[in-house]
């Protein structure tokens, strides 16, 4: 009798410190998981913040009726530092060397414009960024891998 309550006391003791341990380990993911949630809640925070003054500083540039803006419809920079540029159809019909001449002052404007808030170095502002160009939903083009001021033009 006394073998099997010893029996019971040790099965019950396993029992008590695993879940003990499994309650501690989910305790522990929890926060964690709440902590990187709220590292990436402020960071699309942010990144709001920037798309919000792009477009805010665009409809500027639009209003003092600067050439180059004339042919942006709006920009966008994503999270891994790269350019979304939505034109319109009267870009379609510049040359290409125009077209690149552009992009190229929209990516410019852009670093300049998130600066304060993403902090580039001075390789952002001669290599520029990762650019992806869109006209009416389609994909227009995109900068050169190894290359950003350079562009590859799919229309």
């Amino acid at each position: 009798m006394k073998k099997n309550a010893i029996r019971i006391l040790i099965l019950l003791g396993i029992t008590f410190s695993t879940s003990t341990s499994i309650t501690a380990s989910t305790t522990v993911l929890a926060q964690t998981d709440n902590k990187t949630e709220a590292r990436i809640n402020k960071e699309d925070t942010k990144l709001r913040k920037v798309n919000q003054t792009l477009s805010r500083k665009l409809y500027t540039k639009h209003q003092t009726h600067h050439d180059w803006s004339k042919f942006i419809k709006n920009l966008r920079l994503l999270k891994n530092n790269q350019i979304e540029i939505y034109v319109n159809n009267n870009f379609l019909k510049l040359k290409e060397q125009q077209r690149q001449d552009i992009i190229n002052q929209a990516q410019l404007f852009t670093i300049r414009t998130t600066d304060y808030f993403k902090d580039f170095d001075q390789a952002a502002y001669l290599e520029g960024l990762p650019t992806i160009t869109f006209c009416n939903g389609n994909y227009l083009g995109r900068s050169k891998y190894l290359n950003n001021k350079e562009f590859i033009w799919y229309n």
